[in-house]
């Protein structure tokens, strides 16, 4: 990252989030793109979803959970279809480490949704996207544990499945906490809730980053739906109530 964006970051926080995610889809679809013709399928359908970044995986250590969304309909058409499988021996090129580090790809119903590289802080200037090897590449069946995701939506109230389709949710670490995102907020912030359905603002550069919001989940569903919920304000509030780092 040059000064410039330094500076623009320091200015307007959202912009830096913008920089890091974009540097990261630009390492993870290089990644995607090394994958054989036999990962067609694969490619495919991980380009069908938005791509938001990376995240701490706390169910898989050592791995970086890769956060994406998809339109309802996407989501419908791919959810609990496809194969599980781990997939190793893709290297790339390190010139930080100076040699080619080992690469992981977790795929969840024929979706990327794990990505391993060893001795990497997964910073697009670390690596040489024109070195990536995947001619040891191999495939293993992985069995995923029960899905969180599914377990807190089956526990929610029938009124408030009504209001939000399970598709709607997705699991993410936030500042080395679990939590499940419901509403974008823009820029890689959102609302969301943990796993006991409090109600959270999460936003990247304030203090705190994640704050609970004096609301439940029904009650902000029902803003959200009548157009009560101005996201705007409530960036511009999240701001100025806060010490800035």
């Amino acid at each position: 990252m040059n000064l410039l964006q330094k500076i623009a970051g320091t200015l307007f926080p959202p912009y830096k989030f913008n920089v890091l995610r974009k540097e990261e889809g630009q390492l993870f679809y290089a990644i995607v793109e090394s994958l054989p013709e036999d990962y067609a399928l694969i490619k495919e359908q991980t380009s069908l979803g938005t791509f938001h970044g990376l995240r701490l995986w706390e169910g898989h250590p050592g791995f970086q959970f890769v956060t994406f969304s998809y339109g309802q309909k996407t989501w419908k058409s791919i959810a609990n279809k496809g194969v599980n499988i781990l997939i190793t021996g893709l290297t790339i090129y390190s010139k930080r480490t100076r040699r080619p580090e080992q690469i992981e790809l977790l795929v969840r119903n024929n979706t990327i949704i794990g990505l391993k590289i060893t001795h990497s802080n997964y910073n697009l200037s670390e690596f040489d996207l024109n070195k990536i090897g995947n001619s040891h590449i191999s495939t293993s069946d992985f069995e995923f544990p029960p899905d969180p995701i599914v377990t807190l939506y089956n526990a929610l109230d029938l009124n408030i499945r009504e209001k939000l389709p399970l598709e709607n949710l997705e699991e993410m670490e936030f500042n080395n906490r679990i939590f499940y995102s419901f509403y974008d907020l823009g820029d890689g912030n959102c609302l969301a809730i943990d796993k006991k359905c409090n109600v959270y603002s999460l936003v990247h550069d304030t203090t705190p980053m994640a704050k609970g919001m004096k609301i439940s989940l029904n009650d902000i569903l029902d803003k959200i739906a009548s157009g009560n919920f101005d996201k705007s304000k409530h960036l511009d509030e999240r701001y100025k109530n806060s010490n800035r780092r």
